[in-house]
C-alpha cells in the first residue's frame, strides 16, 4: 500500500484492492458494556431456574456455578490474547479443521437462536405482559425490522444500559444485605452424587454469553489488554450479584420451587425495596435482555455471512441489501426464534436448548487451543484449558442424555448446517472452470508526468457516481493534485474476514475514461468496510491526501435515526489540516 507521493505509481491500469476495514474502535468499558448485554444478562433468570430445581439447596450449586464460571473466564482471557482478530470459535479452529469449525459454529448459532428466543421472552415476563411469548414473537420481528438498515456500535448505548441496570441492583443488594447475610436459609444438598450433579447442568446458564468476548477482538482498541479487563470486570458483576442475591432470595420464607421462576429478581426487588420498586428493576432487565436478544441476530448474521465467505454455506447467504446487511441471513436469524418460540414458551425448557449450544462451542474452542501446537500457552494455561474442556464435555453429554428436546434441537441444527454446507460443496465443485481472462490494454494515452504532484486528494463513491468523479477529477486538474478514488463497499457485518471479494460491476473502466480525459494522476481503490465514515478517515490518514471529497447524503429521517451520518463521523475523525468537502450535485 503506498504510503506517500513517491511511492504512488503512474496511473495504473487496474485496481488495487485493499485489505477490509475493521475498525478497532472499543475501549474496555465499552466492551465490557457489550458482553455484560450479553454474559450479565444470566443474571435474570439462573436463579429463578436454581430454585426450581434445587430450592433452598440451591445455593451450594450456584456456588459451584461461579466457581467453573471464573475459571471458563480466566480460559477466555488467554483465547483472547492469542487471537486479536477474532477468537471465536469458527474463527480460532479453521486453521486447524473446517469441519470441526462449522460444527462449532453451528452449536454457537444453536446459541443464538435460543439467546433471542428465551432472553425476549423473559424480558417480557418481567414486564408482567400477557400472552409473553406472543409478545416476544413480535419484539423479534422488530428487532429483525430495524437491522434492515444495519447494525450499530452500540457500545454508548450498551454502557448507559449496564450502569443503570449495575445501579439498580445495587439498590437490591444493599437494601437486602443485612436480611441476606443474617438469615438466609442454605439447605444441605439432598440425593446423591448423580442427582446433584444434574441439578448443576440444569442451570449453567452462568457461562452463558462469554464467547461473545472472544468475537469483538478484532474490534479493540487493545485486545489482549481490554479483553481482559472486560471479562473481570462482568465477572465480579456476575458473581457478586448471584452471590448475595441468591442468600437474599434464601432468605425469604415460604418460597416453594417453582415461584417467580421467570422474573425472580423482580421479586427481590418488590420484597426488600418496595413494590413500586419492581418496575424499575422490570424496566432495566427487560432492556437488557432485548439488548441481548439483538446482539444474538448480529452475531448469528456474522457466523452465516462469515461461513458463506469461506464457502462453507451458498453464497446466496452473501448477497447484501443496499444497506450491507445480508439479507438471507438476516431473514433467517429473524425466523429461527420464532418458530423455537412456537414450538416452546416456557423459560425453563429453553435454558435446556440454550446450554446444549453454548456449552458446546465453548468445548470445542477450549478444547482445540489447548491443544493447538500453534500457538504457544504456559503449562499452567494449558492444565486450566483442559480442565475446563473436561468438565464442560461431562455437562454437554449430560444435557444430550437427560434432555432429549436440547438433543433434538441441536441435532436439527446440525443436520440443517451440514446440510447447507453440502450443498454448498457440490455448486463449487459443479462450476466449470473458467478460463482467466486478460483485460485488454487500455487505449487512451495517459499524460507522463515528469514528477508526481506533491498535493494528493481523494475522493469517496459507495456506487459509482459520475458527476462526483468529475467534480473531483476538475478539482485535482486545477490544484495539480494527485486522486485517489476509494469505492467503499458497506458490509453491515461487525466480523468481517481479513480479505473479501468484491465486485467490480465494471466501473473500473468509467473511473479510467473519466480521470483519463481529465489528464490526472490517480489511483482506484476498493475496499469492504463496516464503517464507512471511519474507513475514510483511516484511508485520508495512510495515504496523507489534504483534501476528502464526499457526496451529500440523502437518507430518510428513520434512516439518519438508526445509522447516524457519516459527514458527521468523518469531521469528527478527519485531522484538523484535511479539508472536507460535501459536492451536493
Amino acid at each position: 500500500m503506498p504510503q506517500d507521493a513517491s511511492q504512488i505509481p503512474q496511473p495504473p491500469s487496474g485496481v488495487t484492492h485493499l485489505a477490509t476495514s475493521r475498525p478497532r474502535v472499543l475501549g474496555w468499558l465499552r466492551s465490557a458494556a457489550i458482553l455484560d448485554g450479553d454474559w450479565g444478562t444470566s443474571v435474570a433468570y439462573v436463579m429463578g431456574i436454581g430454585f426450581a430445581l434445587a430450592g433452598y439447596g440451591s445455593f451450594w450449586h450456584l456456588s459451584l456455578m461461579m466457581a467453573l464460571t471464573a475459571l471458563v473466564a480466566f480460559n477466555y482471557i488467554t483465547i483472547c490474547r492469542l487471537y486479536p482478530s477474532g477468537g471465536g470459535v469458527y474463527t480460532s479452529l479453521y486453521h486447524r479443521s473446517h469441519l470441526l469449525a462449522v460444527f462449532g459454529a453451528l452449536l454457537l448459532a444453536a446459541d443464538y437462536v435460543v439467546t433471542m428466543a428465551l432472553s425476549v421472552l423473559d424480558a417480557c415476563h418481567y414486564l408482567g405482559l400477557s400472552h409473553p411469548a406472543l409478545w416476544a414473537i413480535l419484539i423479534i420481528l422488530s428487532i429483525g425490522a430495524i437491522n434492515w438498515f444495519g447494525p450499530r456500535h452500540s457500545g454508548g448505548l450498551a454502557l448507559a444500559i449496564s450502569a443503570f441496570t449495575v445501579l439498580i441492583l445495587l439498590v437490591v443488594i444493599v437494601a437486602s444485605a443485612p436480611t441476606a447475610v443474617t438469615s438466609a436459609t442454605i439447605a444441605p444438598p439432598t440425593g446423591g452424587l448423580f442427582h446433584n450433579w444434574g441439578i448443576f447442568v440444569g442451570f449453567i446458564l452462568t457461562l452463558s454469553g462469554i464467547e461473545a468476548i472472544s468475537n469483538m477482538t478484532g474490534l479493540m482498541k487493545d485486545p489482549a489488554r481490554d479483553s481482559k479487563r472486560a471479562i473481570l470486570s462482568v465477572l465480579i458483576k456476575v458473581i457478586v450479584v448471584n452471590a448475595f442475591l441468591g442468600l437474599a432470595m434464601l432468605a425469604v420464607q415460604g418460597l416453594t420451587p417453582g415461584d417467580h421462576l421467570e422474573d425472580m429478581l423482580r421479586f427481590l426487588g418488590e420484597h426488600y425495596v418496595g413494590h413500586w420498586f419492581g418496575w424499575f428493576i422490570a424496566l432495566s432487565l427487560a432492556i437488557l435482555l432485548i439488548s441481548a436478544g439483538n446482539t444474538a441476530l448480529n452475531g448469528l448474521i456474522s457466523v452465516q455471512f462469515l461461513m458463506s465467505v469461506d464457502r462453507e454455506l451458498p453464497s446466496s447467504l452473501r448477497r447484501l441489501n443496499r444497506h450491507g446487511v445480508p439479507v438471507i441471513p438476516l431473514i433467517v436469524t429473524t425466523l429461527a426464534p420464532i418458530v423455537v418460540l412456537l414450538l416452546v414458551s416456557d423459560v425453563a425448557t429453553l435454558s435446556h436448548l440454550y446450554a446444549i449450544g453454548v456449552v458446546g462451542a465453548m468445548m470445542i474452542n477450549i478444547g482445540s487451543t489447548a491443544t493447538d501446537k500453534s500457538v504457544y500457552l504456559k503449562p499452567f494455561e494449558k492444565f486450566f484449558m483442559l480442565l475446563s474442556a473436561t468438565i464442560l464435555f461431562l455437562v454437554e453429554i449430560s444435557i444430550a442424555v437427560k434432555k432429549i428436546e436440547a438433543t433434538i434441537f441441536a441435532l436439527a441444527i446440525l443436520t440443517l448446517g451440514l446440510g447447507a454446507r453440502a450443498v454448498a460443496n457440490r455448486r463449487r465443485k459443479a462450476l466449470p472452470a473458467v478460463p482467466e481472462m486478460v483485460p485488454a490494454p487500455v487505449s487512451q494515452r495517459r499524460r507522463r508526468r515528469k514528477q508526481l504532484p506533491s498535493t494528493k486528494y481523494l475522493v469517496a463513491v459507495k456506487e459509482m457516481n459520475e458527476k462526483l468523479l468529475r467534480f473531483a477529477a476538475e478539482e485535482a486538474k486545477a490544484r495539480n493534485a494527485f486522486l485517489f478514488i476509494l469505492r467503499v463497499k458497506e458490509i453491515a457485518v461487525g466480523a468481517l474476514p481479513a480479505m473479501l471479494e468484491m465486485p467490480s460491476n465494471g466501473q473500473e473502466q468509467r473511473i479510467e475514461e473519466v480521470c483519463t480525459d481529465a489528464g490526472i494522476d490517480f489511483q482506484s481503490l476498493q475496499i469492504p468496510s463496516y464503517d464507512v465514515g471511519y474507513t475514510i478517515a483511516e484511508q485520508a490518514a495512510t495515504f496523507g491526501v489534504d483534501r476528502v471529497i464526499i457526496g451529500a447524503q440523502h437518507r430518510s429521517r428513520l434512516e439518519y435515526a438508526l445509522k447516524g451520518s457519516v459527514m458527521r463521523s468523518l469531521s469528527t475523525l478527519l485531522p484538523e489540516e484535511v479539508q472536507l468537502v460535501i459536492f451536493g450535485g
